[in-house]
């Protein structure tokens, strides 16, 4: 199994060497880590939203279900 600097073309490793304090390994971990965290919350916000969506959904046609009788009261 090759090394992952070796998959790594040679510009971008250059790049993440300025900025890893000799530690490339630590700071390409660190980097997944932070990615897989914001994939995470990309997920997460997603299943938010699509809950939300069918919540509002639910309750528009619970709204529609007693429409009559909302007006009654209302008049």
């Amino acid at each position: 199994m090759p090394k992952i600097s070796m998959l790594i073309p040679d510009a971008d490793l250059a790049a993440i060497d300025d900025v890893a304090d000799h530690n490339r390994t630590a700071f390409m971990i660190r980097a997944a880590l932070d990615a897989a965290a914001h994939i995470k919350r990309q997920r997460e916000d997603a299943e938010v939203r699509r809950i939300c969506a069918s919540t509002s959904k639910r309750d528009r046609r619970i709204s529609k279900d007693y429409e009559p009788t909302l007006k009654d009261g209302l008049e």
